[in-house]
């Protein structure tokens, strides 16, 4: 059903808060000696799931005063004709078509990964054999015709017992509507009208964003548009003041659902009314489901800090995302105006795309091939690859009708690949800076708007995260050392599960000015609890007796391939 403020499909929640801006394996380690081809595989790290829903944040001080773009990575399934999306905004917006490309290498620079290297310690006995050089192994993780009706109510625009229409138009593959009114019970009139889905938990929400003098943009897809066309939009206003109104997504949120925040700029961003935590990495299942354990990591830090908080799980340089796919140097716009439908494919293939070859096609951008659909439809019963092949040969089958439609292909190419290609990498090279911030958050903490700032009082942050499983050769345990130098005794070969250690290694609150604000720091008590574990490990019996040496390189190789197999199929712990 159509729904904006309450009951979207559960891939779409976030897209309503985040979409919304108030003021607006284990790695081989180099050995000293390397025998052999057991020690040639290179790093494999275990990347964490990015499924969730993602916002960007970039601040425009332009010539026209300082402004504040949100970019949102729409993700929806479902019927087109019930996509609806509210938007309480602080300003009237103007609103843009975003660029998913540069959501797809935002994610891939900044993904935290977690990677265990190994080593031996002490003399084994291996001789030539070149074991140093350690065991590896990786675990895989999902890495994630007719308007629509907003023209049907102009009558109501203006008059006394209906809202106040500020603005209407289409970005896109998306038309909108940017509304205000005297009271919630009109607009909750308009979005019924409209045929938004009503809750009976919205117009209490929808009433503060009002109290706070809020406007509301409500979004829908343009008639004869498919869920293949959706892209990320951006909403634009002035104001320097990032916040994401998670207030109104609690009606549709789920449990621990994932929100990720970007924000290019000049210096790091931090979380300006929520807490700030540091994890404790030592608290990591380092020899089980790592990468799964992470979430489970965060949701206990963040539910630690009171259940609203953000990470922080990259922090410095924006040179992390690749300009590849964002903006090609051959894209040219003005290649299209006036041009013969005959040649547009050919035109595409010289900009790099898109490719036919024996009738199959690939597309190098994600909106080109929703925008052939519409202009150059093929004939019923026809393969369209088949078609755009060989557009000369086919010249009669070209429908005119589709060809004239208007905004025209020229203009929709600029509109959804070639301008927010440009301003895509307008950004990066106005930003030096980018910060991505995590959370996990259920729909009963949704009680507070956070809101963002930059700050020079925290330093960079590394997404590599990783540790060192090191096998002793004496009688002593084997241990995880961490990438600070602290060790943990593993227990007969398991990390201990620190049941009763913080989650968090600190909470912070991150001030406009002046340094962070410690509220807790666990760091004592978790080396506590490390060094009695260290300690019962150490005073008992040895776990492991490293009596290897005898044993035939086959052997051992196999003896390793065992102890992998037996890593990865453990199952992560239930929390």
């Amino acid at each position: 059903m159509n729904s904006t403020y309450s009951a979207w499909p559960k891939p779409l929640v976030l897209t309503l808060a985040a979409a919304c801006v108030a003021g607006l394996a284990l790695v081989p380690l180099v050995a000293d000696a390397c025998g052999g081809t057991f020690c040639d595989a290179g790093p494999q790290v275990m990347p964490v799931d990015q499924s969730g829903e993602n916002i960007l944040f970039w601040i425009d001080n332009g010539d026209d005063g300082p402004h504040t773009e949100a970019h949102i990575q729409i993700q929806y399934e479902g019927d087109p004709d019930r996509f609806a999306w509210l938007v309480p905004v602080s300003q009237v917006p103007e609103i843009l078509v975003g660029s998913q490309a540069l959501f797809s290498n935002m994610l891939a620079g900044t993904v935290p990964t977690i990677s265990v290297n190994s080593r031996f310690n002490g003399d084994c006995g291996f001789g030539g054999v070149g074991l140093g050089c350690g065991v590896s192994f990786s675990e895989d993780f999902i890495n994630g015709a007719s308007d629509s009706g907003f023209g049907t109510f102009g009558s109501e625009e203006g008059g006394d017992e209906g809202p106040e229409i500020l603005d209407r138009g289409f970005a896109g593959a998306f038309e909108y509507v940017v509304l205000t009114g005297d009271s919630v019970d009109v607009i909750v009139d308009w979005l019924d009208a409209a045929g938004y889905a009503q809750d009976p938990d919205a117009p209490p929400i929808l009433q503060e964003y009002l109290d706070d003098d809020f406007v509301f943009v409500a979004f829908k897809l343009r008639g004869g548009v498919g869920v293949d066309e959706i892209h990320p939009l951006a909403i634009r206003y002035p104001g320097v003041e990032p916040c994401i109104p998670i207030r109104l997504t609690r009606i549709a949120a789920t449990e621990n659902m994932a929100i990720r925040a970007f924000f290019l700029g000049s210096d790091r961003a931090a979380p300006q009314n929520w807490p700030h935590v540091e994890l404790n990495l030592a608290k990591l299942d380092w020899l089980g489901s790592v990468a799964t354990n992470y979430l489970e990591l965060v949701a206990l830090a963040i539910d630690e800090a009171g259940g609203r908080a953000f990470v922080t799980e990259y922090a410095g340089t924006d040179a992390v995302v690749t300009t590849t796919g964002i903006a090609g140097a051959s894209w040219d716009g003005a290649s299209f105006v006036g041009l013969p439908p005959v040649e547009v494919v050919s035109v595409l293939t010289d900009q790099d795309l898109m490719l036919c070859s024996n009738e199959n096609c690939d597309f190098y951008h994600p909106q080109v091939r929703p925008v052939l659909q519409r202009y150059l439809p093929a004939p019923d019963g026809m393969n369209e690859e088949a078609f755009w092949s060989d557009l000369f040969t086919n010249i009669d089958l070209i429908d005119p009708v589709a060809w004239d439609t208007q905004p025209g292909l020229a203009a929709e190419l600029d509109e959804r690949i070639f301008v927010p290609g440009e301003h895509a990498l307008d950004m990066l090279v106005d930003a030096t800076y980018l910060t991505r911030m995590f959370t996990l958050i259920s729909p009963h903490e949704m009680i507070e708007d956070p809101l963002f700032h930059e700050t020079s009082s925290l330093g960079t942050v590394d997404n590599n995260i990783t540790a060192t499983r090191v096998f002793s050769c004496d009688e002593s345990p084997d241990w995880i050392e961490l990438s600070d130098g602290r060790k943990v005794a593993l227990e007969a070969g398991a990390y201990p599960p620190f049941a009763d250690m913080p989650s968090a290694q600190r909470i912070e609150r991150v001030p406009t000015v002046g340094p962070a604000q410690v509220e807790t720091d666990n760091l004592e008590e978790i080396d506590e609890l490390i060094d009695a574990s260290n300690h019962d490990q150490l005073v008992g019996p040895s776990p492991w007796n490293c009596s290897i040496s005898r044993m035939r390189p086959e052997a051992m190789l196999a003896m390793f391939a065992l102890f992998g197999l037996a890593w990865f199929q453990r199952a992560p712990r239930r929390r």
